[in-house]
């Protein structure tokens, strides 16, 4: 008996050592582990930095409630929480400090964040951090139940699908990080839709899909726009890069209805989703300091033989978004006009201001035709939900010096509704689209707008008068659809208006643009501006262009020819002695 227990006690043993050989064999990131703990011994030195730098958005508790917080959109994040949006651990969970780091030295991108990284030194950041993470109230950094996973490179407790992994491609080239296979980008197309991405972010990624969305504090919010990929949340140092998209997907963003994904798909197919939207950002080059594309300050007119065609989905209007530089156009739009950034900012200087305007960006084709004698203009930009309201109805226009005879070498007037010495001409399109419900399922089609034109001459601020003359502006097509707005400007280049610019051609004009939304209660002074940028009507190629390339050739052709018979009878004729060798053609 008692030999009996003594085996079973061995038996015992053994079974308890593999048990503990297991478990130390088994990675410890199966398991997660302990959020990084406060460094006490930084608070001091941390909340020095904040007090600076972070309370005027962030609040003296960090509850977001700072003295700017009611201007900006998206409001500041609610540190009391301990809810934090960048992060590679997993939905609901705190942070890693490297986390922290990232946000802070290279900022959010499409929010009022700044990268500290350009002012802070590595010791200030990471002092701020501690700080920071100790005004977290809800939650504690040290508590033995929190628990972090690194989802991007760990197995996280629930293990899901598993963690991201590395993309299936290999990895991608930056800064534009081109070349991930078609058959990923269409895999993730099919993800999309399978899962319903649309929803919130729209049929082609502008984020319009949902008009209703909040965020945990009960703030308005939206869905990330794909298409302007340099405004993602932690996307500051290399924003074409598809990671950025794939740690969103598997992470989600805390605090807002964006859920991780890693139960629906694996980190293949996360890595897919991630191609596709990266797809649908254009490639432009990127400006290190604002982190947004490069303008493009010459809006080249392309001449048209006989008349345009005034129709936004004619295929004389394709064009690409990308830079030409980076992608190549296609054959077909090769001829075609190109499609302009520009940059746009909101109104700050006076009245009703604009800190937080929607539109940051448009993009500006045209055409001009000689047998017309007109000039079409297409503006287009990216609105994810439109205005109802005939009081506040969405806008945009665009700026001329209305004396452009009378300024000399660089002049411009005032850039936003010019001045008491030098006037602007203003071409203004309101519009309301028609049968039109933010809620509403949107129609494939797009939606039809009805568009009121205003030309009025501004003098300043408060001098914007109507024209006494009559109306020469046209808009001859526009469109909403799948979050942008499309709107197409006609007017002859040369009027009798005495405050009507006159547009000649091959001369650089001063142009620039204002745009409204009407969602959002702006009106007036209350809209985003552009600086002044230029454009050209370029000029009609000479018909010589086309003819004298092979008359030319002709003429070559027979002078070569020429010279051969001429070479050749000098030969014969030394042979037959009748000319010396020093009178051979050299």
């Amino acid at each position: 008996m008692e030999k009996n227990m003594t085996n079973i006690n061995s038996i015992k043993s053994l079974i308890f050592s593999i048990l503990a050989l297991a478990l130390i064999a088994i990675p410890a990131t199966a398991f997660g582990r302990a959020p990084d703990p406060v460094k006490k011994d930084m608070l001091e030195a941390g909340k020095k930095v904040y007090f600076k730098r972070c309370v005027w958005c962030h609040g003296v508790e960090g509850g977001g409630d700072g003295p700017s917080a009611d201007r900006l959109f998206t409001r500041p994040r609610n540190f009391i929480q301990g809810t934090f949006k960048i992060r590679s651990t997993d939905s609901g969970e705190l942070p890693l400090d490297i986390n922290l780091i990232n946000t802070v030295k290279n900022g959010l991108q499409g929010s009022a964040m700044p990268a500290w990284g350009e002012f802070l030194s590595e010791q200030e950041i990471l002092s701020v951090v501690q700080f920071v993470k100790s005004l977290v109230q809800d939650r504690e950094w040290d508590d033995e139940d929190e628990e972090v996973n690194n989802v991007i490179t760990e197995i996280a407790a629930d293990n899901g699908k598993g963690p991201l992994g590395d993309a299936p491609w290999g990895k991608t080239q930056g800064p534009y990080h081109l070349g991930v296979p078609q058959e990923h980008i269409d895999a993730g197309k099919e993800l999309f839709m399978k899962n319903k991405c649309w929803e919130c972010h729209g049929g082609e990624g502008r984020g319009d899909g949902n008009p209703t969305m909040k965020d945990d504090w009960g703030f308005p919010i939206v869905a990330a726009n794909w298409q302007q990929c340099w405004n993602f949340r932690g996307a500051r140092r290399d924003p074409f890069d598809p990671f950025i998209i794939a740690r969103t997907i598997s992470t989600g963003l805390n605090g807002t209805p964006m859920p991780n994904f890693r139960e629906q798909l694996t980190g293949t197919e996360r890595w897919q989703v991630a191609a596709f939207v990266n797809s649908l950002c254009p490639r432009k080059k990127i400006d290190p300091l604002t982190n947004k594309p490069v303008p493009d300050f010459l809006i080249q007119s392309v001449y048209t033989e006989g008349p345009v065609v005034p129709k936004i989905d004619d295929p004389s209007w394709a064009s690409a978004d990308d830079d030409y530089r980076i992608i190549e156009p296609t054959e077909e739009q090769k001829d075609n006009p190109r499609r302009h950034h520009i940059a746009m900012a909101g109104q700050i200087t006076r009245g009703k201001r604009n800190f937080d305007p929607k539109t940051d960006n448009l993009w500006v084709t045209s055409r001009w035709s000689a047998e017309e004698n007109a000039v079409y203009y297409l503006v287009e930009y990216d609105l994810r939900f439109m205005s109802t309201d005939p009081e506040y109805p969405d806008a945009v226009a665009i700026q001329w010096p209305a004396k452009l005879q009378d300024l000399f070498g660089a002049e411009k007037p005032y850039f936003i509704n010019g001045d008491s010495k030098k006037p602007v001409d203003i071409w203004k399109a309101s519009f309301l689209a028609q049968d039109y419900n933010a809620t509403n399922a949107p129609k494939p089609e797009g939606y039809k707008l009805d568009v009121n034109v205003e030309e009025t001459t501004g003098w300043g601020f408060d001098a914007i008068k109507a024209k006494e003359s009559e109306g020469q502006v046209q808009v001859v097509d526009s469109i909403f659809h799948q979050g942008r707005v499309k709107v197409m400007f006609k007017r002859a280049l040369a009027t009798d208006g005495e405050f009507d610019v006159q547009i000649p051609t091959e001369k650089f004009i001063p142009v620039s643009f204002l745009q409204w939304a009407g969602r959002d209660k702006e009106k007036d002074e209350h809209m985003a501006i552009s600086t002044w940028y230029y454009t050209i009507l370029k000029p009609a190629l000479p018909a010589s262009l086309y003819y004298m390339p092979p008359i030319m050739a002709v003429i070559f052709v027979c002078f070569q020819g020429w010279l051969i018979w001429m070479t050749k009878r000098a030969r014969k004729m030394y042979d037959e002695g009748k000319i010396r060798r020093d009178e051979l053609p050299q």
